[in-house]
């Protein structure tokens, strides 16, 4: 008789949640933004932001492969300098879940304002965005099921219009709109940056390591290829964007839908616009579902009093949770603009990577013969590198964003001292 399969993610499902948590919003909009930092190096950018995050994966992978829990960066933290790192790298995780998403409803607003212009204006576009918001939050409240259904089908759409785009593209890119004067320093580095936020969710792939078969087997292979094929995707997509729409630097919030429209026409431009839309709202749907996930789990030992980690009674949700994830993401999101809150959210996630190289590095020397399914070769340079690229990647926001990252963390940890 057959044995039945074993319970829990395969090593495929591990790949394709990071690739799903990589692939989402960032791609539909940021193409713009990139050739305007970079023209058509921007190209290039993605390449190098890949290469670089790769040593950041690497650290990931490694850990991922010692560490059968659940938690990703918040585990690693915990066990390499304790429970108070752990809770402030806790922290950190629901602070990027919340920026991130207010980001990517800022962007579905906008991408729905380009099918009717009655959401094309700031006010109607922020409105939309915080509606957004509630509507997903509504929905995770009444129960995980309904949640995860919507994640599914989204999901299921989220490469299309990208591969139409891509194949569709190709036959018309015109190689005169690649040339232009390569840039120097600080623009080329911009663009990096701006790269990192498309680029980011690798991490996402260990945080459910304890619900994964052999996961210290899945989790570095995830890690490190679905970073990898991102990065691949988002450079080609980014180069059939260059050579087919020669004014993409001032192409605003709505790029891919109209280099679309010039070469498919105003229904491809439509086409590609609605298949954003839908991308993104399965990435708030998955978001919803996540983000308050961080706050129950650190409501379960810090925040007592507030009871975030209690259960909704019909419903099995943690619902105080949800209510004060929706509220503070609807609360930013008409706040902050989309660029704001990029930089904001790329800073949150970078303080992750700089916790996790860092505590590759101490692990390493605490702990040298723990079992590691896959070791990190060269681990002298690997984990200084990815700690130092992680680095100058938070050195590329401006102050006012270290200072709201700062304030964020010491509320939590005053909050925390309140409510324990």
């Amino acid at each position: 008789m057959k044995a039945p399969p074993l319970p829990g993610l395969r090593p495929i499902d591990v790949f394709c949640l990071g690739l799903n948590a990589i692939i989402g919003s960032g791609i539909f909009a940021f193409p713009g933004k990139m050739a305007q930092a970079a023209g058509p190096a921007s190209i290039l950018a993605f390449l190098v932001c890949g290469l670089l995050l790769s040593a950041v994966a690497l650290c990931y992978a490694e850990l991922g492969g010692m560490f059968g829990g659940s938690g990703g960066s918040t585990l690693y933290a915990k066990e390499a300098f304790g429970k108070e790192a752990g809770f402030g790298v806790g922290a950190l995780a629901w602070v990027t879940a919340v920026l991130s998403g207010c980001a990517v409803a800022s962007i579905a607003a906008a991408q729905f304002g380009y099918l009717h212009p009655s959401i094309s204006g700031p006010v109607a576009q922020n409105a939309a965005a915080a509606g957004l918001l509630l509507l997903f939050g509504a929905v995770n409240y009444r129960g995980v099921t309904p949640g995860a259904r919507v994640v599914n089908l989204a999901t299921a759409a989220k490469l299309v219009p990208l591969l139409v785009f891509t194949c569709a593209g190709l036959f018309f890119i015109k190689t005169e709109n690649f040339h232009g004067p390569f840039p120097q320093g600080s623009r080329f580095g911009y663009a990096v940056f701006l790269a990192l936020w498309p680029l980011q969710g690798f991490e996402v792939a260990p945080v459910p390591a304890g619900e994964t078969r052999n996961p210290r087997g899945s989790v570095p292979w995830a890690v490190l290829g679905s970073l990898l094929c991102a990065a691949l995707l988002y450079a080609l997509i980014q180069a059939v964007a260059v050579g087919t729409h020669p004014g993409l630097a001032s192409s605003g919030e709505r790029p891919l839908a109209e280099a679309a429209a010039l070469f498919l026409g105003p229904r491809g431009g439509a086409f590609i616009a609605l298949g954003a839309a839908v991308s993104m709202l399965g990435y708030l749907a998955g978001n919803a579902l996540g983000a308050p996930r961080y706050l129950s789990a650190l409501g379960e030992d810090s925040f007592a009093r507030l009871r975030l980690s209690e259960l909704h009674p019909a419903f099995g949700t943690p619902h105080r949770a949800i209510a004060l994830t929706v509220l503070s993401s609807c609360v930013l999101c008409l706040l902050f603009d989309f660029s704001r809150l990029v930089d904001l959210s790329n800073l949150a996630v970078v303080s992750q990577y700089l916790s996790t190289c860092l505590a590759f590095c101490v692990l390493r020397w605490k702990r040298p013969e723990a079992p590691r399914s896959f070791r990190v070769p060269w681990a002298l340079l690997i984990g200084p590198g990815g700690f130092l690229i992680s680095l100058w990647l938070a050195m590329q926001v401006s102050g006012k964003e270290v200072l709201f990252a700062a304030a964020a963390l010491a509320g939590a940890y005053a909050l925390r001292s309140i409510t324990k």
